[in-house]
């Protein structure tokens, strides 16, 4: 089984410096709800995030979501093969069950995700949850907490390599706890130091990629090897 860690993603509900903004009291006003219950959204927010550090890159759910479908329809999540995680820039994690739908809504996504950082598990009284979450979980301390075998960072700057060739260099592939970190975040960079966390860092396209074609690409190998 590998591990697969959306890190860093832009996922957050609304800091508390722009809660009183016009165009955030607006939006939470139209979904009758309070500044601070909702997650920040560029495409609704983006005049607001020029007062937020890296507001360049916030806001962006819309990655966790396609990257969760990606990952949890691909054939390699189906059999079994793949644990999916997600780290965000504020050190939440969340832990997805294998068998997790993710609406395909994106709006009805957005309201998940919300009821998901007031109340920690859904659904919320269940011993077996399909999403849960953890806080104040650096990067450095889930890899720790995963105890892995090798971990693989996919990064525009990493080494070019040919993905299948690269995967068939690891010995044992399909019996190794591998964790892949792919970047949730929209542009720049890590804002940990990958590389010390990482046994490799790799890039497998000549151009940067989306979260969700890395991921796409990447379990389709391990399932033609793994699966």
């Amino acid at each position: 089984m590998i591990t697969i860690v959306l890190a860093e993603s832009e996922l957050e509900l609304v800091p508390s410096k722009i809660w009183s903004h016009p165009v955030v009291v607006a939006s939470a006003k139209r979904r009758e709800r309070e500044s601070k219950d909702i997650l920040l959204d560029s495409n609704y927010h983006h005049t607001a995030l020029r007062y937020l550090e890296d507001g360049y890159r916030r806001g962006r759910p819309d990655i966790v979501h396609i990257f969760l479908l990606v990952t949890l329809e691909s054939i390699a999540n189906k059999k079994g093969l793949v644990k999916t995680i997600v780290h965000t820039r504020n050190n939440d994690v969340i832990y997805v069950r294998r068998d997790t739908k993710i609406m395909r809504s994106y709006n009805r996504f957005v309201g998940l995700m919300e009821q998901l950082f007031k109340v920690e598990r859904v659904p919320e009284d269940s011993e077996s949850p399909l999403l849960w979450l953890e806080r104040g979980v650096s990067l450095e301390k889930l890899i720790e907490k995963e105890k892995p075998d090798r971990v693989v960072t996919f990064s525009p700057d990493g080494t070019k390599v040919n993905l299948r060739e690269y995967l068939e260099s690891i010995d044992d592939l399909c019996k190794k706890n591998v964790v892949f970190l792919i970047g949730g975040f929209p542009k720049g960079d890590f804002k940990t130091d990958v590389k010390k966390l990482s046994d490799d860092v790799i890039s497998i396209y000549d151009e940067p990629l989306t979260a969700w074609t890395a991921a796409g690409e990447l379990l389709s190998v391990y399932n033609l090897l793994c699966g």
